[in-house]
């Protein structure tokens, strides 16, 4: 079962053997009504027990794809569209419009538009029932691919069936930006972990000790920076004390999020006096934090040194103040996504098993920046 095995991973063989012909009955190799390969053909073409291949048999009777007939043999019991796969790739985003995704979306372009692909572009809101929703159109349409960015990354999904079913329909897909825990599929990130690391070693550098830290717990980005964070921390002796973490989460409603930014604004009042310097999860958080602040009468970096990820505009909103953002890699995440997808699209068996990352390193030459154009001097 050398080359079976390679493709599924290790699986018991009978579940092999199951996903295997799964596979054929999705993709029409297997037709509705036919008889199945017997007992002894399977034995010999995948060196398995005849009590191997009875137990695949009797998994796939009990879920409904096969019928077995005493003297007769096995048939296909389950009849399935074949469609025909048109050079579209679906996207999912859970805000197409913000400062990443419309950067990692040209990326996408760089690579799939040569290649002849369009592009179909949905976003979820940060919605759970959005993510079901685009999962189940796009196992009835004809894309050749999919690449996702999935919704509350950091917690497993409720949705591993419909992820099953796009493995067991030929879809390919990758997710980008972070990773579920409980699928089985490629991942394409940025070491936001090495990121954060970097960043709240600059502050101990500069001789600050006592840093709080405002994280997303509901993304696999979130959890990565506060790994850094503490990561630092610890390498310098320095004590992580609760009181300077907070995190919080975005729901997609807006009662749900006016509640979580008050929760924000009583945390900044609390380490705005016993704190001097804050890491914030990303530029669109500290858009908040840094006009709240204000409001406080409370100067950046002057009274507390506010520091975030992705160097974007959101923050020129403020430009008298600097707020050092490290670059995030867009495009280059973007590119790297799809040319991983058309890898799996012209060659279906190098998709690998598990929970494969590819991570972005982080450059040496990315540095720190003031948004507004100048470097912090005084930060770096």
């Amino acid at each position: 079962m050398n080359k079976t095995q390679t493709e599924y991973g290790k699986l018991p063989k009978y579940k092999i053997l199951y996903k295997w012909i799964t596979d054929q009955i999705y993709n029409g190799t297997f037709k509705y009504m036919e008889k199945l390969p017997s007992e002894s053909e399977l034995c010999n073409q995948f060196q398995i027990s005849r009590q191997t291949v009875r137990n695949a048999f009797q998994e796939l009777e009990t879920d409904g794809l096969i019928s077995r007939s005493k003297g007769s043999g096995s048939f296909v019991a389950k009849e399935v569209e074949v469609f025909q796969k048109e050079k579209i790739i679906g996207i999912l985003f859970t805000n197409v419009g913000n400062y990443i995704s419309s950067k990692i979306l040209t990326g996408f372009e760089t690579v799939f538009y040569p290649k002849g692909y369009s592009l179909l572009l949905e976003q979820s809101h940060n919605r759970l029932e959005n993510e079901s929703l685009f999962l189940k159109k796009m196992l009835n349409s004809k894309v050749s691919g999919l690449i996702i960015e999935s919704v509350k990354s950091s917690l497993p999904s409720p949705y591993t069936d419909l992820y099953e079913q796009l493995r067991l329909h030929h879809i390919p897909f990758v997710f980008i930006n972070n990773r579920l825990c409980n699928v089985d599929a490629p991942s394409v990130m940025w070491d936001d972990e090495k990121a954060s690391y970097l960043m709240t070693k600059r502050l101990i550098q500069k001789g600050h000790t006592k840093i709080a830290g405002l994280f997303r717990f509901d993304e696999t980005q979130g959890l990565n920076r506060y790994l850094g964070y503490i990561k630092a921390l610890k390498d310098f002796n320095i004590p992580i004390q609760e009181d300077f973490i907070s995190w919080y989460g975005l729901s997609g409603q807006k009662e749900e999020s006016k509640r979580q930014f008050k929760n924000i604004d009583l945390f900044i009042d609390d380490i705005s006096i016993q704190c001097s310097a804050l890491i914030c999860y990303n530029d669109h958080i500290a858009c908040h934090v840094v006009p709240y602040l204000a409001s406080k009468n409370i100067s950046v970096p002057e009274d507390l040194t506010v520091i975030s990820f992705d160097n974007s505009n959101v923050t020129k909103l403020y430009d008298s103040t600097r707020v050092p953002s490290i670059n995030h890699p867009k495009e280059k995440l973007g590119e790297m996504a799809a040319n991983l997808l058309l890898q799996y699209i012209e060659a279906p068996t190098s998709i690998p098993s598990g929970h494969p990352q590819i991570i972005f390193p982080v450059s040496k030459e990315q540095e720190l920046t003031i948004l507004n154009g100048t470097i912090n001097s005084d930060f770096l």
